[in-house]
């Protein structure tokens, strides 16, 4: 789910408190496609549920989602090799009844065929 302004229908990160075109704090949620193409990213170390005293590599990515706003988040698997690779959120389980989104690289061409 993403936010639009209701006054001016511009449409924003989940993480915004108001328009950041107009400045209204009217804002509804709304249902975005999942899919996006990854901005930027950084490799930082993390703990793991399976490797409580070790450290892991974890990619800490910005997506550009095809309705247009950035959000913050987490990749799953391999970067894409080409920055116009897309990518798709899934929800990983974090404790009993709260589910979090990560993205995950996209594979193949039916893939990026099916967002056209």
């Amino acid at each position: 789910m993403i936010l639009r302004c209701e006054a001016c229908a511009t449409l924003l990160a989940p993480e915004e408190t108001k328009c950041t075109s107009c400045g209204r704090d009217e804002l509804e949620r709304v249902r975005a496609a999942g899919t996006g193409t990854v901005v930027s990213w950084t490799v930082v170390d993390c703990s793991s549920v399976d490797l409580p005293l070790a450290l892991v590599p974890c990619t800490l990515a910005i997506v550009e989602l095809d309705e247009g706003p950035w959000i913050y988040t987490w990749i799953e698997g391999e970067l894409p090799a080409h920055p116009d690779r897309s990518v798709r959120v899934e929800f990983r389980l974090a404790e009993p009844g709260e589910r979090f989104p990560v993205f995950a690289v996209r594979q193949g061409v039916a893939d990026r065929a099916a967002i056209s």
